[in-house]
């Protein structure tokens, strides 16, 4: 039981930490500026998403449609994947939950909390030879995150 009550007391913090992030995104862009925000992102591409980046040299795009089908189950995020080969990648998230667990908690949303997506999906892609796009609609909570590979 106790193994229970742990897993789901995880998932709530888990859906909370959003809300965090929201409020430290909103501090760094007022305290000192969106640019500060932007490289903080930036760093956090590179440091986090590491393994991420690795399997993606080693695997092409197969490995983040791995990665993405498993963040996005767990989540509990309406979305459907589609790859072209080691071409091109496209995830359309049509319920994002992050946004919509901040909107039915009451967390503030910051006015650009999809920046984060833009920002780490351009480092990864940078990090791996590819192309990112990331076309949001943050008051729907919806959006198409891209990768392509580019041409060398």
């Amino acid at each position: 039981m106790m193994q229970k009550k742990g897993k789901v007391m995880a998932e709530k913090i888990h859906k909370d930490f959003h809300g965090a992030l929201s409020v430290g995104f909103k501090y760094l862009a007022e305290k000192y500026d969106k640019d500060s925000l932007e490289e903080y992102l930036k760093i956090c591409g590179v440091n986090i998403y590491r393994e991420l980046i690795d399997n993606i040299e080693k695997e092409g795009l197969a490995a983040l449609e791995r990665y993405w089908n498993r963040i996005f189950s767990l989540e509990e995020a309406e979305f459907e994947i589609d790859r072209k080969d080691d071409r091109e990648i496209r995830l359309v998230v049509s319920r994002c939950p992050a946004i919509s667990h901040m909107k039915e908690t009451g967390y503030p949303v910051y006015e650009d909390f999809c920046l984060q997506c833009r920002i780490i999906n351009k480092t990864i892609a940078e990090k791996t030879g590819l192309e990112s796009e990331v076309l949001s609609e943050q008051s729907k909570g919806r959006c198409s995150q891209i990768f392509k590979r580019t041409k060398r």
